[in-house]
């Protein structure tokens, strides 16, 4: 039943992977005259910065169910968002630079690795707060240097760290 599980991931994680890279490049280019262009912007903003690459890499991982899917999964995301911001780069905004889309198809072999090795914060407390603080400690370094202010830009990521430490914190027992 988990291989089943795993597979039925496999779609939903392209979606995902395609739409965030999408947004992520029309969020580059978007005009910032309305609430919605302003919030598009600030999510280029947002995806500018590794933060939010690596805390949505951590959430896939943990939530594979084992390592190799977690491998799997973060490649497959980050694959499908390279791919949707390329494709939106060249067939709607005409910029294309062929050496930055092979730096960040070689970063895919790293990224993979390091979801299968994220995948032990199941596993191992004390990796897990490791891995909670350096995404902390990302995350503030964004937000101080990237952001610079732009309120949306830091509301999504917030909600993104809220979604991120909702994964990775241990689920506690009930007491019934």
């Amino acid at each position: 039943m988990k291989n089943k599980r795993a597979f039925i991931a496999i779609p939903i994680l392209i979606i995902m992977g395609a739409v965030f890279g999408a947004l992520a490049k029309a969020g580059d280019v978007a005009i910032q005259g309305t609430f919605w262009g302003y919030t598009l912007y600030s999510f280029g903003i947002v995806s500018t910065e590794i933060f939010v690459w690596v805390a949505m890499c951590t959430i896939i991982a943990v939530s594979s169910d084992n390592k190799i899917w977690a491998a799997v999964n973060v490649f497959i995301f980050l694959v499908a968002m390279i791919l949707s911001y390329y494709s939106y780069s060249y067939f709607v905004v005409g910029y294309f630079v062929s050496r930055v889309v092979r730096y960040w198809l070689i970063m895919l072999v790293p990224a993979t690795v390091a979801g299968f090795i994220v995948w032990y914060v199941k596993i191992n407390q004390v990796f897990k707060y490791v891995v909670i603080v350096l995404v902390t400690l990302i995350l503030i370094h964004d937000i101080h240097i990237l952001v610079r202010g732009y309120v949306n830009a830091i509301i999504i990521d917030i909600i993104l760290y809220i979604i991120f430490m909702l994964v990775i914190l241990p689920k506690r027992a009930r007491k019934n």
